[in-house]
């Protein structure tokens, strides 16, 4: 992201969004995916944090979404596969080339 580096929960971050194809019209609200996509309850908090600065960055493939408070999505697919390989992360299975 913009002036630092990513640290491996943003990655992990995309990477469960990649994996569970939130893209176009499949937003989630960034509550939803602190606590039901399997982060640590220790980490919840950051998982939140981390999305709201990560849907503002214009170099994450985060974005808000629509008139529900709190919805992002992935930009696209592919942004968020070259996101996840650029900062040393492995693609979910059905994402590999």
């Amino acid at each position: 992201m913009s002036g630092e580096g990513v640290s491996d929960l943003e990655v992990k971050i995309v990477y469960k969004m990649a994996s569970n194809r939130a893209t176009g019209a499949h937003n989630r609200t960034i509550e939803h995916i602190a606590s039901n996509w399997g982060f640590a309850s220790h980490n919840e908090g950051r998982v939140k944090q981390l999305l709201e600065e990560m849907a503002t960055d214009p170099e994450a493939p985060v974005e808000k979404y629509g008139g529900q408070r709190n919805a992002v999505r992935l930009t696209d697919m592919e942004d968020a596969k070259a996101f996840i390989k650029e900062n040393g992360g492995e693609l979910p299975w059905g994402l590999r080339d």
